[in-house]
């Protein structure tokens, strides 16, 4: 009783579910700010989104894809914008901070501590390491919360407001990582790399290993610029390109060049929007003119970057 007990209340379904609920809390918090003309239609988008969190293990696969279209229709016809949060004045969020001093990292770094906790406890009892890091960020969400409490002594209404503002500042794009890798999935599925690898090999000759790592950092770059994310990417171009057409016929080390064409896909997330995470988000928060600020900023050493990973695959592969 006691250990099914323990593997609910520390499985990824209840991380989920916390994580609707406070969904649910910022859509009621927002049906009652008044100041947010699009109060409806923004509460409306943050209760489907709980409800996908809540209940997505158990609808439809079909009910789930309408409740994201619904979300991307109330979005995409102007629903979701900010509200108003009663915000304190910047003189008196210096002070607040002059107050709290280094104590203010403290929520900060209880979040991976608790993250590598859960991470090796799972190691230790023989279950999926990954799934452990996965359910240790969401307990050390909840760490950090508790630890903001204790710290600033403010009422948990002060924090959820303050977690509504950070959410309605990033808005839409919260959801951006999900779809992207759905999108991946999908890439995957359709074989998409195969089709590339079919395009490389009629016009890269076979036997030509600069061009075909070219080819390669070049579609897990593009391909993460359209996915936003590198990971999402990376099964694309390994499976079509880099296992075809670099490790079986050259007999490359499989692991050495994976990781290259990986952190090479990586680039790509640098240099576009879609990687919002990185690249969208940081600009709302800091209120920034450009929206596009960060992704001009990063492109010159982005560009270097992917450069040195065609030279240095193709260098490894010669060498090694």
């Amino acid at each position: 009783m006691m250990a099914s007990l323990s593997r609910a209340l520390f499985s990824l379904d209840t991380v989920y579910l916390l994580t609707g609920l406070v969904l649910w809390v910022f859509a009621a918090m927002t049906v009652g700010d008044i100041a947010n003309k699009r109060r409806i239609g923004s509460a409306f988008f943050w209760f489907i989104l709980g409800v996908v969190f809540i209940f997505g293990s158990v609808l439809p696969h079909w009910l789930t894809g309408l409740l994201v279209l619904a979300m991307v229709a109330i979005d995409g016809t102007g629903g979701v914008s900010r509200g108003d949060y009663n915000e304190s004045t910047k003189a008196e969020q210096a002070e607040h901070a002059r107050k709290l001093g280094d104590r203010i990292f403290v929520p900060v770094l209880m979040i991976p501590v608790v993250t590598v906790l859960f991470a090796l406890v799972f190691r230790l009892l023989g279950l999926d390491v990954n799934r452990g890091a996965l359910v240790g960020l969401g307990y050390g969400g909840l760490t950090a919360m508790a630890a903001c409490l204790l710290i600033t002594r403010d009422k948990i209404r002060v924090l959820m407001n303050e977690g509504r503002r950070l959410n309605d500042a990033m808005g839409a794009v919260n959801i951006l990582p999900q779809l992207l890798a759905s999108l991946g999935v999908i890439f995957t599925a359709a074989k998409v790399g195969d089709l590339i690898a079919s395009g490389i090999y009629h016009i890269i000759p076979a036997n030509n290993l600069f061009f075909l790592v070219l080819a390669n950092c070049l579609g897990a770059a593009l391909f993460s610029m359209v996915m936003g994310n590198s990971f999402a990417a990376f099964p694309v171009i390994a499976t079509g390109v880099l296992s075809p057409l670099i490790i079986k016929p050259f007999g490359v080390n499989p692991e050495m060049v994976a990781i290259i064409t990986l952190t090479a896909a990586s680039s790509g997330t640098l240099m576009t929007p879609m990687a919002a995470n990185f690249n969208i988000v940081p600009t709302a928060l800091l209120n920034m003119r450009d929206q596009y600020g960060v992704i001009k900023f990063q492109l010159p050493f982005a560009l270097t970057i992917w450069s040195l990973h065609v030279i240095l695959m193709w260098t490894m592969i010669k060498l090694f």
